[in-house]
């Protein structure tokens, strides 16, 4: 499943699929995480997730950062983040990107399988 989650008034997110997410996908006639603009709707109060996986016992987010997270204050802001998700629970999967290309795609493809044990 992609969505993108965004946050909205008090704490509630809504969710649509971001372009990277988009192009994950659906590559070359393959199916990657699901149908091409499948939306699914997650209340993760805190942040935007890339990738959610409703994994029991713990579900997998996965967040895919560019550059702009490379920036100090961004850094902290998604470390104090990170550890707050996995306090509350959730596996994170953190992907960095400068540019994207299909061998980055493959790459992110092969870490998330992996993240979800397969």
């Amino acid at each position: 499943m992609s969505v993108t989650l965004e946050k909205i008034g008090r704490g509630g997110v809504s969710a649509s699929p971001s372009g990277l997410a988009l192009r994950a996908l659906a590559v070359d006639g393959r199916q990657y995480f699901g149908k091409k603009g499948n939306d699914t709707t997650v209340v993760i109060p805190v942040t935007t997730a890339d990738f959610y996986f409703p994994q029991e016992p713990r579900p997998l987010i996965v967040l895919v950062d560019g550059p702009v997270h490379l920036k100090t204050a961004q850094m902290l802001k998604d470390e104090e983040l990170r550890t707050l998700l996995r306090k509350r629970g959730y596996r994170v999967l953190e992907l960095s990107y400068t540019g994207y290309t299909d061998k980055k795609r493959d790459e992110f493809y092969r870490e998330i399988m992996n993240g979800l044990g397969k």
